[in-house]
């Protein structure tokens, strides 16, 4: 097996799983529960892991990986102006606040 990614919200790792294996490479989920020892073990080490079981799988999967991060940064601070009403909407607005309209 190979450490293919940890990060602190496990909510977000388990999202990463899911679209890492929606390509068929198998993983593990390490340290799921471990947030409770935070504070008694150092906080890195608590973090959730995704491991590749198969380490011939890990280029495939870290290309993956790094495919979600990057999009996830691009998506980070970027708002948009809605062409109905004018208004500057946050990138998670799907939906204009102002008026409903569509995000373009």
């Amino acid at each position: 097996m190979k450490l293919l990614h940890t990060q602190e919200n496990g909510f977000v790792l388990n999202n990463i799983r899911n679209l890492v294996e929606a390509e068929g490479i198998p993983t593990v989920m390490k340290n799921e529960h471990l947030g409770a020892g935070s504070g008694e073990v150092p906080h890195f080490e608590t973090w959730p892991e995704l491991w590749v079981k198969n380490p011939g799988d890990y280029p495939k999967a870290k290309a993956i990986v790094d495919s979600i991060l990057a999009q996830q940064a691009a998506d980070d601070g970027q708002t948009w102006i809605c062409h109905e009403c004018g208004e500057e909407n946050d990138a998670s607005f799907e939906l204009c606040w102002q008026c409903g309209h569509a995000a373009p």
